[in-house]
């Protein structure tokens, strides 16, 4: 093989193995925001649920009174 030809495959490789590697970043970075994404839905449904809890309840009277 000839020389330049080698410094070919090997420049190739390189810029194979750098787009590889991008693509692993770029794929981390959206799964943590998408991740993030979906524990901030999860308190935000968590803070909701306890606010309509405690704002929602119902006057008890008792065994006795419920009647008419």
């Amino acid at each position: 093989m000839p020389s330049t030809q080698s410094v070919y495959v090997s420049m190739s490789i390189l810029a194979l193995t750098g787009l590889v590697g991008t693509g692993v970043a770029i794929g981390s970075g959206v799964s943590m925001m998408t991740m993030h994404m979906a524990e901030e839905e999860a308190k935000q449904s968590a803070v909701v649920a306890s606010v309509k809890e405690s704002s929602a309840r119902s006057v008890s009277r008792g065994f006795a009174a419920s009647g008419n």
